[in-house]
């Protein structure tokens, strides 16, 4: 699956899905400092109806604390879906953490002179 390189960031077409049934498409950007699996903006998360399972609180790079709610939803990376907790936060911005990609089996590949991104299937280990 091929994704774009946009200003300088990552980012790929992910589908999601809520409680309504309704699979949204969305562009996420890869963020490889994000060790979660989805953060959604109010505004894309709440039409598509994901049940709530509490509230979490971070600590961001620069020290200081967030909390987000926490709910459950399908993610769907280039045809291989999970169902999994998804960060759910007011900031208008969409972030794919490496513990989706480790869950879904995926590998990142980034080729940022090219403007390359790519996620495909990882190999197992022999």
């Amino acid at each position: 699956m091929l994704g774009t390189f946009e200003n300088d960031q990552p980012k790929i077409e992910i589908e999601v899905k809520g409680v309504n049934g309704k699979p949204k498409k969305v562009i996420a950007l890869v963020d490889s400092g994000f060790n979660g699996y989805l953060t959604l903006p109010y505004v894309e998360a709440f039409p598509l109806g994901f049940v709530l399972t509490g509230i979490q609180s971070n600590t961001l790079a620069d020290g200081s604390s967030s909390s987000h709610l926490v709910c459950i939803g399908e993610i769907c990376v280039d045809k291989k879906c999970v169902t999994t907790t998804i960060d759910i936060q007011p900031a208008n911005i969409i972030l794919l953490g490496t513990k989706l990609l480790k869950e879904l089996g995926k590998t990142f590949l980034l080729d940022s002179l090219n403007g390359k991104v790519e996620i495909t299937d990882s190999k197992k280990k022999s």
